[in-house]
Formats: structure tokens, sequence, C-alpha cells
């Protein structure tokens, strides 16, 4: 892979596609995706849909009118109550990890 060069010669590796994880506290699919990405290493942005209700009206508006959770953003990609392989391949897409290389079933 090349990576751009910044000043001095340093090499910059190339951002990686944000993710992010809409769902409750009481959502047991939430929490599972929660501390799948977790174990994986993989930084996210959480959001609490009932503490939130503009991102619960986004949610609503992006899987066809259901505040459908746990909802995954990763790069842009929406994934909509994912199984951990559906998510693995979506991480591994973004470069998050290695193709094949989550422990999603």
């Amino acid at each position: 892979m090349v990576y751009p060069v910044t000043g001095f010669g340093v090499r910059q590796a190339p951002a990686l596609a944000p993710v992010g994880v809409y769902g409750t506290r009481w959502c047991a699919a939430s929490q599972m995706v929660r501390r799948h990405l977790d174990r994986l290493g993989v930084p996210y942005r959480w959001v609490d849909l009932d503490l939130d209700p503009t991102a619960a009206r986004q949610v609503a508006w992006l899987t066809g009118g259901d505040i459908s959770h746990p909802t995954v953003s990763v790069g842009g990609e929406v994934l909509v109550e994912p199984s951990l392989g559906e998510l693995d391949g979506a991480l591994a897409r973004a470069g998050w990890i290695p193709d094949g290389g989550g422990h999603g079933d």
C-alpha cells in the first residue's frame, strides 16, 4: 500500500472511514455490536436513540420509517440490524480489519 508522504519524508496512513453505532442501552443486539467493535479495537461513535430524538428521526429516515436498532454506519455504508458477519464485511471494506479477519458469524 502506498501512503502519502508528508514533510520530512514521514508517511501518513490514510484516514479510515468513521464508524457510528445507533441503538439503545436496553437492546441486546446494540450491546452485542458494541462489544464486538470493542474486541476488534475499532473506535466508534455511540448514539443512544432514547436520548437523541434527532438521531432517532435520522435513523427512521435511513431505514425507511422504522427506528431499527442497532443501525451501524461504516464510512457511509448503512447496516440495519446487521449480523456480526455483515458488520465484519463492512469493516473489511472500509479497511478496519483484514478481509475475513473479524470474528463474526
